[in-house]
């Protein structure tokens, strides 16, 4: 079959999301090390060439990957917006770490996003990303506002940029590899078995505590 050039915006689309969805598969079955063209090619109907078309390097469409997970975790944020009215803080911290818990594919690409996906792709690709990355924050931001009313913005600025940065480095840390357990325990070093989801929960408590 001749290969054909897209040429509508929507075909440029389509063609996006079926390597997006190459690219999803692949890291949920062999991590970032599995990401890469030749193995996208293998389960799409491109070549490499063609992929190249639309992605410099595996980082940018790594970049991509994120941000449908930003998407899926930000409509679950909008979710506890329409759910309740009012959330006492303990109440909203149980509920923002549900929506970090069942998006943990999106803690694991945050994690690497500074050290390894940015640094390997365009600033053109870069801005755009944090640009659609900020309009994905807003319902975040909203629930912010509407649970917590007497927070002045510079509080809620720090609340913002803590908890993203708390969440991130927390996740990696308390969902280490067998041999990273192992190692661990064969040095010696006093390191306790935490869940995720409960050092989540009591560091943004802690976080909330100013706003």
């Amino acid at each position: 079959m001749k290969f054909e050039r897209a040429r509508t915006n929507e075909q440029i689309q389509e063609r996006k999301k079926e390597i997006l969805k190459a690219c999803s598969k692949l890291y949920d079955e062999s991590g970032i090390d599995g990401v890469h063209f030749k193995a996208v090619s293998e389960i799409t109907t491109f070549v490499r060439s063609t992929i190249y078309t639309y992605y410099k390097t595996k980082e940018e469409l790594l970049l991509d990957l994120l941000l449908e997970d930003v998407k899926t975790w930000s409509s679950d944020v909008s979710s506890i917006l329409a759910k309740y009215e009012i959330l006492s803080k303990e109440a909203y911290c149980r509920e923002l770490t549900n929506t970090y818990v069942n998006n943990t594919r999106m803690l694991e690409l945050l994690s690497l996003l500074y050290s390894t996906v940015e640094k390997n792709c365009s600033l053109e690709k870069l801005t755009a990303f944090k640009s659609e990355l900020m309009a994905l924050m807003e319902p975040l931001i909203t629930s912010i506002y509407k649970y917590f009313p007497d927070a002045d913005d510079e509080s809620i600025q720090t609340f913002l940029y803590n908890s993203s940065c708390f969440v991130s480095g927390l996740y990696p840390s308390t969902n280490m590899s067998e041999k990273q357990k192992e190692a661990i325990k064969k040095s010696g070093i006093p390191y306790p078995s935490v869940k995720f989801s409960d050092m989540c929960y009591k560091g943004l408590l802690a976080l909330t505590s100013t706003l």
